[in-house]
C-alpha cells in the first residue's frame, strides 16, 4: 500500500476501561516484545471510545511507522460488535 493515504477507518475500535488500562500498565511496564508493544500502541490510537484517541488509520501508520497489515488485524479484533472479546493482544 505504498503511497496510498488511507483516510478513514476500516474497522470501529472501540475499547473497555479494563481493556484501555491492561494496553496502558503494558506500554508502561515496556518489558513486551516490540511487536507487542506496537500491537497495544495501534488499539489505544484506534479506540474511538471517550478515553480513547480514535485517529485514523494512515495517521497511525505514519505515527508508529508501521504497515497497514500491522492495522487491520488488530482493528478487526477489537471492532466493536458487541460479542465478548478476548483480553487485549
Amino acid at each position: 500500500m505504498a503511497g496510498k493515504d488511507i483516510a478513514v477507518k476500516k474497522y470501529v475500535v472501540r475499547l473497555g476501561g479494563e481493556e484501555r488500562e491492561q494496553l496502558q500498565a503494558l506500554i508502561r511496564k515496556g518489558k513486551s516484545p516490540a511487536k507487542r508493544l506496537l500491537k497495544a500502541r495501534i488499539l489505544l490510537k484506534a479506540d474511538i471510545s471517550e478515553a480513547g484517541e480514535g485517529w485514523s488509520d494512515s495517521r497511525i501508520i505514519k505515527a508508529l511507522d508501521t504497515s497497514a497489515s500491522m492495522i487491520y488485524p488488530r482493528s478487526s479484533r477489537f471492532a466493536s460488535s458487541g460479542a465478548p472479546r478476548n483480553p487485549p493482544i
